[in-house]
């Protein structure tokens, strides 16, 4: 039970970046990662295998490398602040702006110390066997991801449309 709720905070801002690179891919939207797209597509693929190593492989060697890929995307986010400037990094997809910054570089350290901290033996006794279930729990934190990622922009533009359209016919709604 631990280890599923400490799994789920230390990946899921990395499934969230996931699924937004691969919502992009599939329509053909712009990317606006500062780097080019190749290093794009290796962070990307480094997250998918990391966050399964997570889950389906559960070790301490399994957090240990999710938080250095952390500290990597901090120092990543450090150098582009550095060369362009605070800059849209492209984190969430074209939907979600999501500028470089030192929160950022504050967040990816924290998410590392969280996965460095996870590590320890003290927290629970970890398994080095493969996991059938950790498969199941990632897919369905996919899904959450993808919910997150595109139903809640998607709902709040459509609400924000909704208003705009009946803002005209308000007086009249309120009659009846």
């Amino acid at each position: 039970m631990y280890y599923d709720l400490l799994a789920i905070s230390v990946t899921l801002p990395m499934l969230l970046s996931v699924v937004s690179f691969g919502w992009s891919r599939v329509f053909g939207d712009p990317d606006l990662f500062p780097g080019s797209a190749r290093l794009h597509v290796l962070l990307t693929l480094l997250q998918v295998l990391s966050v399964t190593l997570v889950y389906c492989f559960p070790s301490r060697l399994s957090f240990l490398g999710i938080s250095l890929l952390y500290f990597v995307q901090g120092l990543g986010v450090a150098y582009f602040i550095w060369k362009k400037g605070r800059v849209d990094c492209g984190c969430f997809g074209p939907q979600i702006n999501s500028k470089l910054g030192f929160p950022l570089i504050g967040f990816n350290l924290v998410m590392g110390l969280m996965g460095l901290a996870y590590s320890h033996p003290v927290w629970f006794a970890h398994s080095h066997s493969f996991a059938v279930t950790g498969l199941v729990m990632e897919g369905m934190m996919l899904l959450l991801s993808l919910f997150i990622i595109i139903g809640v922009p998607d709902a709040l533009h459509a609400i924000r449309i909704y208003r705009e359209i009946a803002a005209p016919y308000v007086s009249k709604i309120k009659k009846l």
